[in-house]
């Protein structure tokens, strides 16, 4: 716990008060778009994407301000077992596999070492384990195979984490802090203790794919060996499990400053036998501050979170999911699913609105030339997306599917679902609008369980490799709400799909809306294309309920002053924070758990009644 109090200490800047290279970061929600939110650039409102109705339209609003800072806005992962994940520390992670065994004393070990080699070698492996602060001392001695392994097996019974190499038959044995020669390794039995390391990441000013490709290059791991169960945001400071196949340990230790520097901190290590996959989570645990709240006393403010508290919120796809650029991307989801690739690929690479320099100069010139390679040269290095097209480009000139199929899979089928999140957001809103948020429908949909029969003969595949947590044959159906069986469920039961090839729709009217919102847009799904083959669509509970929700009021005079604690803050044993009597500002601080895949500012939304939007809260000042 002392060593993640130390190391906040040094890196206290990164998560202090704000500054000017702050305010750039926080705005950067959507890649390699520009960073800073200019005045120029258009603002995105939620009903844009489908985001009109609230459960109960008569609430007052309030103004506030959310994200002021990264510190407002803290998100701890809930694994599969309902635990809050944290980071406690950064120790390295025992490698002596879970035995009866006694523990064994010095002199069984110097037994044991001289039966492998001879007296003189257990007296300097003992003088060597005696200094492990000597980060240069090497133990080193002349071995066969046969007595390598041998001796791997008693460090792993010793529980000691030691690097070796062996070359020209020589084994060279050092502490893991010594970097001198990246060919020494940890011995590990992954057999007994697992084969994937585990590890909670907490990080500040990235999303999680930015910060696994960080984590990979560092310790120098293929990026596909990495797991994790849940995607979070750039402009908060999120903890999260991460794992990776056959990890190794020392190499965090070795990457740790580099890793600190770009606000990603890494800890509680250890060996598990399963690794994680996306949706290996329970959701997870939000701590928020929304600051300078006026326009509603405290006792209006309650009654509106009590109200939230009580019946939930509208599961709408937040706005993070359409991106922060003037450019959405549900827009190029929607171009892609009508098969207009062109169009598509033009939607990411010209011009737009609220561009920086650098951006604003590269699209220019692909308007004007189409000329792949001078626009490679042109366009920054961040700028990974419109890299990879361009890079296809130059070899395929005019085959713009086979640009966009050049992307990482998860980004290329980002698009489809920001449009399938745009279609379920506008449905909901309708059916909110004709119906309320009270009770299901005749024709609405749920999700029951499948029968064992119907179970075992439409999943036969298994977890493969021990990848991922939850089991395969484990999957709900919907059903269609009759007389004979509506008064069994809710509101809360009620699911409505995200359109796709595999997709039951609800027999009533809101069914109606799916195909009048896409034939709107000229999409039909034709399930024998085999473009489409990939989207099967999904359910999605129209309400979501936040739990052990809880909150209080807390006044204070600086705009930038920390409001709550962080992980790292607890760690250094610093006190929550408790403001300023009679302050000049009032503050909102919530808590509450929501499930895979709900947003938090959907939830805050009900309360709020304002924009959630990055650039409309980005543009909010204290009063």
């Amino acid at each position: 716990m002392g060593q993640i109090a130390s190391t906040f200490s040094k890196n206290q800047g990164s998560l202090g008060k704000r500054t000017s290279s702050d305010d750039a970061e926080d705005s950067n929600m959507s890649g390699s778009s520009n960073k800073r939110v200019r005045k120029d650039m258009p603002t995105v409102l939620e009903k844009d994407v489908g985001i009109t109705a609230y459960v109960h339209p008569d609430l007052p609003s309030f103004h506030c301000i959310l994200k002021h800072r990264k510190e407002d806005f803290l998100v701890n992962e809930v694994d599969m077992e309902g635990n809050t994940v944290h980071l406690t520390n950064f120790d390295q992670p025992s490698l002596k596999p879970q035995t009866d065994e006694p523990k064994m004393t010095d002199d069984e070990r110097d037994a044991k070492v001289a039966a492998l080699f001879d007296d003189k070698v257990a007296a300097e492996f003992r003088d060597f384990l005696a200094h492990p602060d000597d980060i240069d001392r090497l133990f080193e001695v002349k071995a066969t195979q046969e007595q390598r392994m041998g001796f791997y097996d008693l460090v792993a019974r010793l529980g000691v984490t030691l690097k070796s190499s062996a070359r020209n038959e020589l084994l060279t044995v050092c502490w893991p802090e010594n970097n001198d020669d990246f060919g020494r390794t940890v011995y590990i039995d992954f057999d007994k203790l697992g084969n994937y390391l585990q590890f909670t990441v907490l990080k500040t000013g990235s999303d999680t794919m930015n910060a696994v490709h960080t984590i990979a290059k560092s310790t120098r791991t293929p990026l596909k060996h990495i797991g994790y169960a849940g995607t979070k945001d750039a402009r908060a400071i999120t903890v999260q499990s991460m794992t990776i196949s056959r990890g190794r340990p020392e190499r965090f230790l070795a990457a740790r400053e580099e890793l600190e520097r770009r606000g990603i901190y890494v800890g509680d290590l250890k060996f598990v036998k399963q690794g994680l996959t996306l949706g290996d989570h329970g959701g997870n645990r939000f701590t928020i501050v929304l600051r300078d709240v006026t326009g509603a006393d405290e006792a209006t403010i309650t009654k509106s979170l009590e109200e939230l508290k009580a019946h939930g919120f509208l599961n709408y796809f937040g706005m993070q999911r359409f991106g922060t650029g003037t450019i959405m991307t549900h827009e190029i989801g929607r171009c892609m699913m009508k098969k207009d690739f062109a169009k598509a690929t033009d939607l990411i690479l010209m011009p737009r609105p609220g561009d920086n320099e650098g951006f604003d100069r590269a699209r220019q010139k692909w308007k004007e030339t189409r000329d792949a390679e001078a626009t490679l040269a042109l366009m920054p290095k961040r700028a990974n997306v419109e890299i990879k097209l361009l890079r296809s480009y130059e070899r395929f000139p005019e085959d713009h599917f086979r640009a966009l199929k050049c992307l990482p899979r998860s980004m290329y089928t980002m698009y489809i679902h920001a449009y399938q999140s745009y279609i379920w957001n506008r449905v909901v809103s309708e059916r909110s609008r004709r119906h309320g948020c009270t009770a299901p429908l005749l024709g609405d949909l749920v999700l029951a369980e499948q029968d064992k029969g119907a179970a075992n003969k439409t999943n036969k595949s298994q977890k493969n490799n021990n990848v991922g947590r939850r089991d395969p044959s484990v999957r709900k159906v919907p059903i269609v709400l009759t007389k004979d069986n509506i008064d069994k469920y809710t509101i809360h039961d009620v699911v409505y799909p995200l359109p796709g090839t595999r997709s039951v729709y609800p027999d009533n009217d809101i069914g109606l809306l799916f195909k009048q919102f896409m034939d709107e847009d000229g999409i039909e799904f034709n399930k024998k294309d085999n473009f489409y083959s990939d989207f099967a669509g999904d359910y999605r509970c129209m309400m979501a309920m936040p739990k052990d929700l809880s909150w209080t009021f807390i006044r204070y005079d600086d705009p930038t002053e920390k409001l709550f604690n962080t992980d790292l803050d607890r760690a250094q044993g610093n006190p929550e924070p408790t403001g300023v009597a009679n302050g000049q500002h009032l503050a909102l601080r919530t808590e509450f758990t929501l499930g895979t895949s709900q947003y938090a500012t959907m939830a805050l939304r009900e309360i709020m009644r304002s924009e959630t939007a990055s650039q409309s809260q980005a543009k909010l000042k204290h009063s």
